[in-house]
């Protein structure tokens, strides 16, 4: 069996064995940890970190570039968020939502590139990383979208540039499509994710995603990342890294609610009607041009609907940011600056 076959079947639970129920990185021996210093400079509250979570309020990590990020944890809209920043907090923010199956991990290198002129942020949304995932949270897109917004008040930012990429998309359309934050939003950067058509063949399987078995099979990140579908290029560190953040305890359970609320017809129709309308901000559609689910004919009406929109096919896969993260960081600043 192909990985891109094995990632679109759901695993029984016979075959996982042991695994069901367990999280990715209880697998993988990959940690990061322990990281010491904490920055002189706390700048927001603490919240109680949730359980089973390794970073700390005001801990310092190397990102790349000779740039630090930070890590924090705040409470907002009843959840607690964590959430990486670097740059100077007076400048012009960029706030990065990711999709699946990612966290705030997969823009440690785009930030770097970006925190000499941008205060960057980069948040776990719920149900992932080091954020909240209780299950009684709303874990809906448009619930997220809700939370990210109070969570960007929680820490002072009224107005922001935004990047969303996958399904962080979709919590990016909500927000837009929400008439309290659509104005907060100066600029908005939309990666990988359909326009005005409906996602291409091949489709991930979302009725496989709504099951918490899909999102604890052995080797889960691994497999997508080196799969025939995607095939992407990144470092063995980077790679490990990546399944580390998404391995966290309750992870997979969380997953698999978000995608109960996952429809790519849905999705479609809410785009059309509620979103593209309310896009008055300047946005590009960004799409590598070698996914093969997502193909560069299916956006070339999408500028069309879109006052100050723009369409930019470029070299790459699908998981843009971690295969070619200077691209997308000098798609940012020209969009931004």
């Amino acid at each position: 069996m192909t990985r891109s076959i094995l990632l679109a079947a759901i695993v029984s639970v016979s075959a996982l064995g042991t695994a069901f129920g367990q999280d990715i990185a209880e697998t993988d021996p990959y940690t990061p940890y322990p990281f010491a210093q904490i920055t002189d400079d706390i700048r927001y509250p603490a919240a109680q970190p949730p359980e089973g979570t390794v970073s700390q309020h005001g801990e310092i990590e190397y990102l790349a570039n000779n740039v630090f990020g930070t890590h924090w944890y705040v409470e907002a809209n009843n959840a607690v968020w964590h959430f990486v920043t670097a740059g100077d907090p007076e400048d012009e923010v960029i706030l990065f939502v990711h999709g699946h199956p990612d966290t705030w991990w997969s823009w440690h290198e785009v930030m770097s590139y970006l925190a000499d002129d941008f205060y960057v942020i980069a948040v776990d949304t719920l149900g992932y990383g080091q954020s909240d995932k209780r299950l009684d949270l709303d874990l809906t897109y448009g619930g997220v979208a809700t939370g990210v917004a109070a969570f960007m008040t929680e820490i002072g930012v009224e107005n922001f540039n935004l990047v969303g990429h996958d399904r962080g998309s979709v919590i990016g359309d909500h927000m837009v499509a929400q008439e309290e934050v659509n104005p907060r939003i100066l600029a908005y950067l939309r990666m990988q994710q359909s326009a005005d058509k409906p996602h291409g063949l091949p489709r991930p399987n979302h009725d496989a995603m709504k099951d918490v078995a899909f999102h604890t099979q052995p080797n889960f990140m691994r497999d997508l990342f080196e799969s025939e579908y995607f095939s992407v290029k990144m470092s063995e560190e980077h790679l490990a890294r990546a399944a580390w953040e998404y391995g966290f305890a309750g992870t997979a359970a969380a997953a698999a609610v978000r995608y109960s609320d996952a429809s790519f017809d849905k999705e479609l129709e809410f785009r059309l009607a509620e979103v593209f309308p309310r896009m008055t901000m300047p946005v590009v559609f960004m799409q590598g041009q070698h996914d093969p689910g997502q193909r560069p004919e299916e956006y070339w009406e999408t500028a069309d609907l879109v006052p100050d929109g723009e369409v930019l096919i470029v070299d790459a896969n699908h998981f843009i940011q971690a295969e070619k993260p200077k691209l997308v960081a000098d798609a940012a600043r020209d969009l931004f600056d």
